[in-house]
């Protein structure tokens, strides 16, 4: 694990006072710097996670991408070849490895600032929530890894692995401590414009930070294990209660992106235009499946237009898109044309567009679950409220354009005109005697309604959340995500479950590897099949 990561060098040029353009500037250049404040570093280390999440950095190797292909949003477009480990699941430990030394990077960088405590006590909570956030992500793909003893540089550069289930523990502990590190702070420096998700209000990091707390204790919820189960309630009986309460707008990093040469949202550069204005090389590689496209078509839904643009099939202009392991998909020909991230649309905003941390819809639908399992209080009612918001929020999120004001759901009962309502207003009466749609028609019981409310939420995560998509069909088993037809898996469902411990990280610490892991190996919280 590097000790100074290429985004702490940019970040160490910058004052405080710099424009947000800079704040998307790289600087590779090892010999540069060696040393910068915490104030200095926050926008870079930020920016990196927004780019690791649902980016397009080295090649594509990003949470969102990896986590789009696994859980059946995208297929493999007839213009290209590859993707065999997509299509077969026969992962090697060179797949999507990146993943793995992108995020200790940038791990490193808050860790860094976590040192300057003292003179930053609140960019130092800021950096202890992202590391939760960037811990939790390489823990849900991996299981057990380094932890306690991960970060310390020279200090230790074999670290030993910590159990999955344990680390989860400290993750409340660190995200509790981090409320409190900001309840406390009294004085150092205040944080301003280098703060690129929320403009220095620490308010809204407590309520993200509660926001992490719930979408941790709801995906280690449904294990056997008597005693977790029973420190999970008590946890989320005080997470309710907390007085801060939770998020209400989608989290979004923004540190300027614009239509300028490395300074483009970085999704919308690898798989929209270049600054320059060209179609991206990587465009036409991707495609929508039929599964998800017939989630929407099925149902009536119009974020469907939102999101791709249509095909073509046999003169007919229609949606196409493609079974995982499909031998033959649709392309980009004048008979046969898949079905295309739409160009600014829901998913391709344009290139200025903030990128996601966390979706509201997630949030809403997590409370929503929380409620109708007993796990907070208020019950199917309180459930049905968050979940019909869940389904608005995403509508709101889809139809926002890439500049376009980020509202509450609270303001749509005086403001119908906001994005996105309309939509939605259509969708909900399109589907009054629908159980996928329709709250009080879905099934009962103490998990009637999660299965309602899990596809609700995957049909919002969709390209933008895909990781956490992901994480709940290997909680839930919800919805029934179709395998590659070429899948190697032995599986019931015949998918992958986990990624493999990358080979950098088996040249250099190999010994303290967990042993007798494959890419079918169950992280701790993955109880269905």
């Amino acid at each position: 694990m590097k000790i100074i990561s290429r985004f702490l060098l940019a970040a160490a040029l910058l004052s405080t006072a710099t424009s947000c353009e800079k704040f998307l500037d790289i600087n590779d250049n090892p010999n540069s710097a060696t040393s910068a404040t915490a104030d200095q570093i926050l926008a870079s280390a930020l920016v990196t996670t927004a780019a690791n999440y649902n980016g397009g950095v080295a090649a594509g190797q990003n949470f969102n991408s990896y986590a789009s292909w696994a859980a059946g949003y995208w297929g493999k477009s007839g213009v290209v070849n590859g993707y065999a480990e997509e299509r077969t699941y026969n992962y090697t430990t060179s797949y999507y490895q990146n993943l793995w030394s992108q995020t200790y990077d940038n791990l490193n960088d808050y860790n860094l600032i976590q040192q300057q405590a003292a003179a930053y006590p609140n960019h130092a909570a800021i950096a202890r929530i992202m590391k939760v956030y960037n811990f939790l992500l390489l823990v849900d793909e991996y299981g057990d890894i380094p932890y306690f003893t991960a970060l310390k540089a020279a200090g230790n550069t074999t670290p030993s692995y910590d159990r999955a289930a344990d680390i989860y523990k400290d993750f409340i502990v660190q995200l509790t401590g981090a409320v409190g590190d900001i309840n406390a702070a009294t004085g150092g420096a205040a944080v301003g414009a280098e703060d690129v998700v929320f403009r220095g209000d620490m308010t809204k990091w407590k309520k993200f930070a509660n926001s992490l707390k719930l979408r941790i204790l709801l995906r280690e919820s449904q294990t056997n294990d008597a005693t977790l189960n029973a420190a999970i309630r008590t946890e989320m009986t005080a997470l309710q209660a907390a007085p801060d309460g939770f998020i209400t707008t989608d989290v979004l990093v923004q540190p300027g992106y614009s239509q300028s040469a490395n300074q483009q949202n970085p999704f919308y550069n690898r798989y929209g235009k270049t600054a320059g204005g060209t179609a991206s090389t990587e465009q036409l590689y991707q495609i929508p499946t039929n599964y998800i496209l017939t989630q929407y078509t099925s149902n009536n839904d119009p974020r469907v237009s939102q999101l791709y643009a249509q095909g073509l099939r046999n003169g007919t202009a229609q949606y196409v898109g493609t079974d995982l392991g499909e031998r033959s998909p649709a392309g980009n020909t004048a008979t046969l044309k898949a079905s295309f991230f739409l160009d600014g649309g829901g998913l391709l905003k344009g290139p200025n567009a903030p990128t996601a941390l966390m979706l509201l819809s997630e949030h809403l639908f997590n409370k929503a679950e929380a409620e109708t399992r007993g796990l907070f209080t208020g019950g199917d009612a309180s459930a049905k409220t968050d979940y019909q918001d869940g389904i608005k929020a995403s509508f709101m999120y889809f139809y926002r354009s890439a500049n376009g004001t980020v509202n509450t759901i609270a303001e749509t009962a005086t403001n119908s005109s906001i994005a996105g309502v309309a939509q939605y207003n259509t969708y909900i009466a399109a589907n009054t005697t629908n159980p996928k749609v329709n709250y009080d028609l879905a099934p009962t019981g103490t998990l009637g309604k999660q299965e309602v409310i899990i596809y609700q939420k995957y049909l919002a995560e969709n390209s933008v959340a895909s990781t956490e998509a992901w994480d709940d069909y290997r909680r839930t088993g919800l919805p029934a995500i179709p395998a590659s037809l070429e899948s190697i898996s032995t599986r019931p469902d015949k998918l992958p479950t986990r990624l493999l411990y990358p080979l950098t990280e088996i040249n250099t610490n190999q010994a303290n590897i967990p042993t007798g892991v494959d890419q079918f190996s169950k992280i701790f919280w993955d109880v269905k099949d």
